[in-house]
């Protein structure tokens, strides 16, 4: 819980455990279905009416999957903080799995699958680059799933994810805003401390042992302009380098005088338009660019520079002026990025489930004060090999 009296609002995001990496092979598109069918009715809730009744009393609702969590936010006015407990209480109590309603919201995820991937420039090859980018496949399959899995679902196979991951035990209630400790303690017991646990959820394994670079050309027929993607594996959450990379995605393509911006966009006008950054996950991350070019020919000299940048980094030392730069914009957008009770809330659920301590959140404007550029320097020699580069060109059919 973060108290602030300041504000006559409540945060609420109740963080599951459970992301696309946790799914089957053949199952796969569960975790972001789940996020679906959480609205579609619980046991003292019809379905369409918890969003209903959350917007009646001034308050909005939503919710988001990943690879590495499902989690589903709400901010109301204070007084209607007893409204947000106890609907999430009912749904992962009971909710209301029936026939129709899974097929009707499997449907759903099938069009959105369509739209964001099959149907979408370049969508096809970021599976690809998925798959090129990561060994295990809990990593290397999509969040929003395979059409044939999708099609394939069953509602036993759905209610059986749901009684493996929908837990009180698998799950982080994280509330801020306008808050009296003792009385939400006791109201988060009475709503959820009657919900029975269970047993370890099965995991899948994330093993990224061994992996090695690649180069591939794929052909789009949506695609109007060529494209090129570039990844290095990097390490995640609860490691030594996660603040370093952060500090590298700020140099490099935070805002129009990163260096990526500055050189391959303006100087140099190898790209139209560059994007990427930290990736960071549970396991291995991935550092990241995407560039789009106008010309085939674009595709070789764009990916020469971005490693050309990466190498300087892991070869000279980020001078002071920019070093300050970076920190003061780093800085900014953390606290910037935290003004709300509902981006607070959802910050601590993620670092109580990825960090095991929602207070590491609280810690990071010091961790990063405390990072050197030497220390950068060495993050980016061991990461950032051209040997370890996964490189996938997109050229239009």
């Amino acid at each position: 819980m973060a108290p602030d009296p300041n504000v006559p609002v409540v945060g609420i995001a109740l963080a599951y455990d459970v992301g696309s990496r946790d799914e089957e092979p053949g199952h796969s598109g569960f975790a972001h279905l789940f996020e679906h069918m959480m609205f579609q009715g619980s046991a003292s809730v019809p379905k369409g009416q918890h969003m209903e009744l959350v917007q009646s009393v001034g308050g909005s609702c939503n919710a988001s999957t990943s690879e590495d969590q499902t989690t589903y936010t709400a901010v109301l006015p204070a007084r209607e903080l007893d409204l947000g407990l106890w609907l999430e209480a009912d749904r992962m109590d009971a909710l209301d799995l029936t026939p129709a309603g899974f097929e009707n919201q499997r449907q759903t995820v099938m069009e959105e699958r369509k739209e964001r991937v099959d149907d979408a420039p370049y969508g096809l090859a970021s599976l690809r680059l998925r798959e090129l980018s990561w060994r295990s496949w809990a990593y290397a399959h999509p969040v929003v799933g395979s059409f044939e899995d999708l099609e394939a679902a069953t509602l036993d196979s759905a209610v059986a994810f749901h009684r493996n991951f929908y837990r009180p035990d698998n799950a982080v209630l994280s509330i801020a805003g306008q808050l009296d400790v003792e009385r939400v303690l006791a109201r988060a017991e009475q709503w959820l401390g009657g919900i029975q646990p269970g047993g370890p959820p099965p995991r899948q394994p994330v093993d990224e042992a061994g992996r090695t670079g690649a180069c591939e050309r794929v052909s789009d027929p949506l695609a109007r302009l060529p494209a090129v993607f570039m990844n290095h594996p990097v390490h995640g959450f609860g490691h030594d380098d996660f603040f370093a990379l952060e500090i590298l995605e700020t140099v490099l393509l935070r805002g129009p005088s990163s260096r990526a911006w500055r050189r391959l966009v303006v100087e140099r006008p190898l790209a139209l338009q560059v994007s990427g950054g930290f990736d960071a996950r549970r396991g291995v991350g991935l550092f990241a660019l995407s560039g789009v070019v106008s010309e085939v020919d674009g595709l070789a000299p764009l990916a020469e520079a971005w490693q050309a940048e990466l190498n300087l980094l892991a070869e000279e030392l980020i001078g002071p002026a920019e070093w300050s730069k970076t920190l003061t914009r780093l800085r900014a957008a953390r606290v910037f990025g935290m003004e709300s009770p509902l981006a607070q809330a959802a910050a601590l659920a993620r670092a109580e489930l990825v960090e095991g301590d929602a207070s590491w959140e609280n810690s990071y404007l010091d961790e990063i004060a405390q990072v050197t550029p030497e220390q950068v320097r060495e993050v980016a020699r061991r990461c950032f090999s051209a040997d370890a580069a996964v490189r996938l060109e997109v050229v239009p059919a």
